[in-house]
């Protein structure tokens, strides 16, 4: 799973013959899954081809609206297919959720109950030919086609129902493996994590250190740095090369039940107001770094003394989830700070920090991709969602 950004994969175990299926996917997804005690999935017509399919979206209704969805497309003579086909052909199988760090969250045993239906409709499916230029455009005409889908569309999906869980779905999970402390501040911040989070400040900034730790080394980052001039805390995580400095500003909201449930007005209010704080946050820090060539931090690993000159400077807010139609606002607040201080800032939701650093390794890598959307957010007023087709 550790290459497989979000998705579905089927696996077959040999020593049982049959299928299982995985699915990587946000916190939120998972828990939906769990509460409704099931998925759907869609197979997305191709409008410009009649009888063609684009592939499957699959949904996590936490709102009817605009649920938690995946994209999985699908080419001619696609193994992918065969194998979904064979997992969800099965009377019964097991089904095991993971986070973006390969943490198994969730495990349950689940079937397809509309299987016969299923079985008549994907062999008089038919879909493209694989064509890597054309995978953006596909993606984009699924998405086009979700947001404009009717009731019947919802009638025709498929169900995935649960029935029995492979291990209790409470769990909390440590980790104690070396790697999990080797930045700085990481005394005292035990690597714990559970699917539920009432207070979920301390578990989102621990979880953004995993993703910037493929990007950057243990030593360059610093959880939580302090200013020993005030005592406040400059950023929530700062990464420091020769060549970056790179400040970080994170805002998550509870993983519960109420929270997945609020209405889409209050989840776009919620986000607004964390964004408008984490800008605000953000600008006292990358002040603080441009005013100051030597920026002297305390973490619980002790104190630092960092030369910052001659550095590329990046500020980024990261926030749980941004809607399509309410970029333009939530940018906004950003954009503000970047004009304000003459350098660039970001902001991304969670998923796409899991993209940004799956896909770039390095500090000038992540740096260089962080600049990209920066430039299309000035010249399109908002920032883009980013895409790695591969």
């Amino acid at each position: 799973m550790g290459r497989l950004a979000y998705g579905l994969q089927p696996v077959f175990l040999k020593t049982e013959g049959v299928f299982s299926l995985l699915v990587k996917a946000t916190k939120e997804a998972i828990l939906t899954a769990r509460l409704n005690q099931k998925i759907e999935l869609y197979l997305v017509p191709d409008g410009n081809n009649a009888g063609s399919s684009l592939g499957f979206i699959t949904a996590f209704f936490d709102d009817h609206d605009e649920p938690i969805v995946l994209f999985t497309p699908l080419c001619v003579d696609d193994d992918l297919l065969v194998e979904l086909t064979a997992v969800l052909s099965q009377d019964s199988f097991d089904f095991y959720f993971f986070d973006e760090h390969d943490r198994e969250m969730m495990g349950v045993r689940a079937r397809l109950p509309d299987v016969t239906r299923f079985l008549s409709t994907i062999p008089k499916a038919s879909f493209k030919v694989f064509a890597p230029k054309e995978l953006g455009e596909t993606l984009r005409e699924m998405s086009d086609w979700f947001g404009e889908r009717t009731a019947v569309d919802d009638d025709h999906a498929f169900a995935i129902e649960f029935q029995d869980t492979l291990y209790p779905d409470d769990l909390v999970i440590i980790d104690a493996r070396s790697a999990e402390y080797d930045f700085q501040g990481a005394k005292g911040h035990l690597a714990v994590t559970s699917l539920e989070r009432e207070e979920p400040g301390g578990f989102q900034e621990r979880d953004l250190v995993r993703l910037l730790r493929r990007s950057f080394s243990g030593e360059a980052i610093f959880l939580n740095p302090i200013r020993t001039d005030t005592g406040n805390e400059l950023a929530d995580i700062l990464c420091f090369t020769d060549e970056v400095v790179l400040l970080v500003q994170a805002k998550d909201s509870p993983n519960t039940e109420a929270s997945l449930r609020r209405t889409l007005d209050r989840k776009r209010a919620v986000i607004r107001a964390h964004i408008e704080k984490g800008a605000r946050q953000l600008r006292g820090a990358l002040t603080y770094v441009k005013e100051h060539d030597e920026l002297t931090l305390s973490t619980s690993s002790g104190v630092h003394v960092l030369d910052a000159g001659g550095r590329l400077i990046c500020g980024v807010v990261v926030v749980r989830e941004m809607f399509d139609d309410d970029y333009t606002a939530c940018s906004a607040p950003v954009l503000a700070v970047a004009k304000d201080n003459r350098l660039p800032c970001v902001l991304l939701d969670y998923a796409a920090a899991h993209m940004m650093t799956l896909h770039l390794d390095s500090p000038l890598l992540l740096l260089s991709g962080l600049c990209q959307l920066f430039e299309a957010a000035l010249e399109h007023g908002e920032y883009p969602k980013p895409r790695f087709l591969g």
